[in-house]
């Protein structure tokens, strides 16, 4: 199955995607760990040193509408900014996909749309929540998944609590 890694440009932390945590450029920790479960493509809206196919789609809902399209029987979203899930999360996600889109969804209700299996036509709607729930889909318990699967990093203040974590798990 393709594993799909989203990077564009963020307006509050420029580069993200290139920098250092736990001693590793955030999107080389993605890349890998997505590797070992899924065949990576890396979308990508900003030039990058690694292979990428040129992201043009005007958001990430028209980037998951026009992924369904491509890959019906399913494909792997897997956000470029969360350097914490782990090879067994991605396994977990794979493990529990029985045809439906499949997604991690928090205790509140809260769904997890970038780190989810996407099958079938998703139709477009004003959210990547809002398009899963249009969709027949499936639910994991977000509990099942380790502690900071979900952590992404969009400010300084987000990468200096990354590189926090580094150091206090190391």
């Amino acid at each position: 199955m393709i594993g799909v890694i989203p990077v564009k440009a963020s307006v509050r932390l420029p580069g993200k995607h290139l920098m250092t945590v736990c001693g590793e450029r955030i999107i080389e920790i993605i890349l890998r760990k997505v590797s070992s479960v899924f065949e990576p493509l890396i979308y990508s809206k900003i030039d990058i040193p690694f292979e990428y196919i040129q992201d043009n789609s005007d958001s990430i809902i028209d980037l998951v509408v026009k992924l369904s399209r491509q890959f019906p029987e399913g494909f792997a979203l897997i956000a470029g900014d969360m350097p914490f899930f782990t090879e067994k999360d991605l396994r977990l996600l794979l493990s529990e996909f029985n045809g439906l889109t499949t997604v991690p969804k928090h205790s509140d209700g809260k769904l997890e749309p970038l780190l989810t299996i996407y099958r079938g036509r998703i139709q477009k709607s004003p959210s990547l929540h809002q398009s899963i729930l249009n969709s027949a889909h499936h639910t994991i318990p977000a509990e099942k998944f380790s502690p900071y699967a979900f952590f992404n990093i969009n400010t300084e203040d987000d990468l200096e609590l990354a590189n926090e974590l580094c150091k206090s798990s190391s």
